[in-house]
């Protein structure tokens, strides 16, 4: 038995134990990513082994490059006439909302039953909340939690939790990485998990339509405030032209963040109905999720994200305002010519 999360396993083994015989929903944010997709998963498995049913559910649909842990799995096309009036398990969603504008709408009634995520601006939304803001994703509280149990882990189960932890510490780079992240990592590949194919299915798989767009985003980059923030825009047309698809700009905001002497990258993407924005830090210290949260959104303190109705003009303009009250000065020359 290991001892990774003693403030939360006893907790939620007695929680998973009330819903032997029942029937619960285990839901993800809207355009899930790694973490949210490999907590999906990977819970729906483990809450089945202990004797619960589930319907495991997202407003959208798994990407492309994560069908590999979900495609195996019980993982379902959202459809509210199977799901109203079962209760709710959130995974990833540091509020309610993040499930979706329209599914939230629907699903108001239900019981909000467990929330399980590590975004520090969680609201504790749920009746039962397990909320561990220091953990580098959902999955390493999730596997964590697993193994402190003693909980059969098996090498589908291991894949997704390992996905996870993958994706949201930048493949172990972010300052989130903790020793314990390496401890529960090397558990789930001695569980079954296999780096070099998960690797290789998230980061070597890439569509050319991909790397297309990944041009566009990069030649529009510009740098402001005496070159502590890189920013770049995609547009609907930036989208058609290159064919590609909104889940394919996971991971270009960092591009913006690597340049040498930024703080804070970002991302803003024309979509159909809104306008999408993505922030990541250097440090904790710029709190992006407290930027974000001015424009509806939330996160981390090193990555945010937001959704907006605002025109992308209108949000590029509101969005480098925040920003720029983390620094204290104007704006100064845009430099588009970015070295």
């Amino acid at each position: 038995m290991s001892d990774y999360f003693p403030d939360f396993s006893p907790r939620f083994r007695k929680s998973i134990e009330a819903l032997s015989g029942k029937t619960v929903v285990v839901i993800g944010h809207a355009r899930p990513d790694g973490d949210c997709i490999g907590s999906q998963v990977a819970l729906t498995r483990l809450l089945r082994n202990q004797g619960v049913e589930v319907v495991c559910v997202n407003a959208d649909p798994c990407p492309q490059s994560l069908l590999f842990i979900a495609e195996e799995s019980p993982f379902d096309v959202l459809n509210f006439e199977r799901i109203e009036a079962l209760p709710l398990i959130f995974v990833d969603c540091a509020d309610e909302l993040r499930i979706g504008p329209e599914t939230s709408k629907r699903l108001a009634g239900n019981e909000f039953l467990l929330n399980i995520d590590h975004h520090i601006s969680n609201t504790n939304y749920a009746s039962t909340n397990f909320v561990s803001s220091s953990s580098s994703a959902t999955c390493e509280l999730l596997a964590g939690m697993a193994l402190d149990l003693g909980w059969e882990i098996d090498a589908l189960t291991a894949e997704a939790l390992y996905t996870g932890i993958m994706t949201d510490t930048g493949r172990f780079g972010y300052v989130a990485t903790s020793s314990q992240v390496f401890d529960i990592c090397s558990t789930l590949v001695k569980c079954g998990a296999e780096p070099a194919k998960i690797s290789n299915n998230l980061y070597e798989n890439n569509p050319f339509s991909r790397l297309k767009l990944l041009e566009r985003y990069l030649n529009s980059l510009k740098v402001c405030f005496d070159g502590k923030v890189c920013y770049g825009v995609l547009t609907q047309k930036d989208f058609a032209e290159t064919q590609s698809v909104y889940e394919q700009t996971e991971g270009f905001v960092d591009y913006a963040r690597s340049v040498v002497g930024v703080e804070i990258g970002i991302i803003m993407e024309e979509r159909k109905t809104t306008v999408k924005g993505s922030l990541r830090a250097e440090n904790a210290q710029m709190r992006v999720d407290q930027i974000a949260a001015k424009l509806g959104g939330g996160g981390h303190a090193c990555a945010a994200g937001l959704s907006s109705n605002l025109s992308l003009s209108e949000l590029e303009t509101s969005l480098l305002e925040e920003v720029g009250k983390r620094f204290d000065i104007r704006k100064g020359e845009i430099i588009s010519d970015v070295k």
